[in-house]
C-alpha cells in the first residue's frame, strides 16, 4: 500500500514523501480501515516540523490521526463492526496511528459510524477537531441558555465548537475577520465580532464560557465575569493565567483531545440531524501532502484541510 512518510524534521516540501509498504493486519480489538480521507490539523504540521514528541503526543515518521473509510477486516474479539461498514475516527491520539495511508489499523473503540449527511472527505476531516470542540465544551460545562464566546470561530476547531455549542442550546458569540461573518452566522453564531476591532471586542458582554482556539490569546476583559469558564486548546502562560484569575475567571483549563468513539457517535447523531456540518477549506491527494501541510501552515484556513487518499471510498 502507499503511505505518507517523513524523513526527519524540516519543511514539508523537504521531508514529506509517499512510500510503498505492507498492508497492516488488525490485532485483537482492532479494525483494518480502507482509508478514503484523512484530515490535517495544526498538530500534524508542528510535529512534522520538529520531529520530536510534544509531551504525550508521540512523533512518528508515518503520520496521521484522522481517518474515514470502510472496514476492510476485523481482528479477534471485534463484533461491533463488520466488513464494508462506513466509519470514521480519531485513531489512537496522542499515540501514533498512521492513518495517512491507503489502509490503517484502528482500535474498534475509537470508531464511529460515519454520518450519511457528510461526504467521506468531511468525515475524514472532522474527528480531531470535532472531538476537541466537544471536549472543550464539556470541560467548560456549556449547557442550554448560556452565552459562549469562541475565539477563532472560522478555524477547524472553532467552526465545530460554534455548531456544537448551538446544538446544546447555547447563545454563541464568535470572533473572525469580517469576510467570514456570514459563514459564522450560518453555523449558528448570534453575535459576530471582528477580532481586529478593539472597540467591538471591548463591547462583548460577559459570557458564561470562553473557548480559545488561537495561540496566546486572552478573551476581552469585558467578556469575563466572576465564574466565567475559560478553556484553551493551545495553552496559556502563567502570567496570562494569573491575569484571568484576577478577573474572576474559573475554572481556567487547557485540554488535550483524546480519542473517543462514543463521543464521536454523539457528534455523528447531530450530523445526521443536520445540526453540525464540516466546512472544507481545501482537498488534496496523498501525493499532494506537502502542499496540504503548507496550506495548514499558512494560517488562512477556513474550516478544515483534508487529504483524499482514495476518492472511490
Amino acid at each position: 500500500m502507499r503511505s505518507a512518510k517523513y524523513s526527519g524534521a524540516g519543511a514539508a516540501a523537504e521531508v514529506v514523501s509517499v512510500i510503498d509498504t505492507e498492508i497492516p493486519s488488525p490485532g485483537p480489538g482492532e479494525v483494518l480501515v480502507k482509508v478514503g480521507a484523512a484530515g490535517l490539523n495544526p498538530v500534524d504540521v508542528k510535529i512534522r516540523a520538529a520531529a520530536v514528541d510534544f509531551g504525550p503526543i508521540i512523533y512518528t515518521d508515518l503520520p496521521g490521526w484522522d481517518v474515514a473509510g470502510v472496514v476492510s477486516a476485523v481482528g479477534p474479539g471485534v463484533d461491533e463492526w463488520t466488513e464494508d461498514d462506513r466509519v470514521f475516527a480519531l485513531a489512537a491520539f496522542p499515540a501514533a496511528a498512521h492513518t495517512l495511508a491507503e489502509y490503517a489499523v484502528v482500535a474498534a473503540g475509537d470508531l464511529a459510524a460515519s454520518p450519511s449527511t457528510w461526504s467521506t472527505a468531511q468525515a475524514g476531516a472532522a474527528p480531531l477537531a470535532a472531538l476537541t470542540a466537544w471536549q472543550a465544551l464539556d470541560t467548560a460545562g456549556v449547557r442550554s441558555g448560556q452565552r459562549v464566546l469562541v475565539l477563532g470561530g472560522a478555524g477547524g476547531v472553532g467552526h465545530l465548537a460554534i455548531q456544537l455549542a448551538a446544538a446544546r442550546g447555547a447563545e454563541v458569540v464568535a470572533t473572525a475577520s469580517p469576510a467570514k461573518h456570514q459563514l459564522l452566522r450560518s453555523w449558528g453564531v448570534s453575535e459576530t465580532v471582528d477580532y481586529h476591532d478593539e472597540a467591538a471586542l471591548a463591547a462583548i458582554a460577559p459570557v458564561d464560557a470562553v473557548i480559545i482556539t488561537v495561540d496566546d490569546t486572552l478573551p476581552p476583559r469585558g467578556a469575563v465575569a466572576a465564574g466565567t469558564s475559560v478553556v484553551t486548546i493551545t495553552g496559556l502562560t502563567d502570567e496570562r493565567r494569573a491575569e484571568l484569575a484576577a478577573w474572576g475567571a474559573g475554572p481556567v483549563e487547557r485540554i488535550l483531545v483524546s480519542a473517543n468513539g462514543g463521543q464521536l457517535a454523539e457528534i455523528a447523531a447531530l450530523a445526521e440531524s443536520e445540526a453540525v456540518t464540516v466546512h472544507l477549506d481545501s482537498e488534496f491527494g496523498l501525493d499532494e501532502l506537502a502542499a496540504a501541510q503548507e496550506r495548514v501552515e499558512s494560517g488562512r484556513v477556513t474550516g478544515k484541510v483534508v487529504v483524499v487518499v482514495d476518492p472511490r471510498v
